[in-house]
């Protein structure tokens, strides 16, 4: 429901006039637009904003925003109108329409995120949708390390407050001390 309340309130404006800019749209455009939808799935899921977006287009089943609407371009073609003096001209954006690469988000999720928990759905409880988030993406590690400052992944120096291991990514999985029976 959440990605059709996108596509009902914010991918109409993007969309509008979308074969004459898609074109000529700088890369940090095409990258703000990608950081909008990811923030918006983002927010749902209630993960922090540095959490890793292939992952979450993963999970989403979704691609990034600049590539949904370079995919949509070619299909919007039709529905401009041009005066009659221009008629038998030929657009130069309409002759050679960019080449659609496919966007492989599995490319650029770390190995250590598949032994998560599987699911069938995300679930519908807010609470429950977020823990289960949170733990996929490993967004609980500064509950474990000693380090008190932002870091957005562990890195060697991450010590675990319960076991004073390597606080490693998702090192919640192996701490003897958290699951101990």
């Amino acid at each position: 429901m959440l990605l059709e309340l996108f596509d009902v309130f914010v991918l109409p404006v993007l969309t509008y006039g979308l074969p004459l800019w898609i074109t000529s749209c700088s890369e940090s455009s095409l990258q703000a637009i990608n950081a909008v939808f990811t923030k918006f799935i983002k927010r749902y899921l209630q993960i922090p904003t540095h959490s890793n977006n292939a992952i979450v287009h993963f999970l989403t089943s979704t691609i990034p925003l600049s590539e949904r609407l370079k995919m949509m371009a070619p299909n919007y073609i039709g529905s401009l109108s041009f005066p009659t003096t221009l008629h038998g001209c030929q657009i130069s954006f309409l002759s050679n329409p960019p080449p659609i690469a496919v966007w492989n988000c599995l490319d650029n999720i770390p190995t250590t995120f598949w032994l998560s928990k599987t699911f069938l759905s995300l679930p519908i409880c807010q609470k429950s949708r977020r823990r289960l988030c949170r733990e996929l993406l490993d967004c609980n590690h500064h509950n474990l390390c000693k380090n008190s400052t932002f870091h957005p992944s562990p890195s060697p120096n991450c010590i675990c407050i319960h076991c004073n291991q390597n606080a490693h990514a998702y090192h919640d999985r192996y701490c003897e001390v958290i699951n101990c029976p």
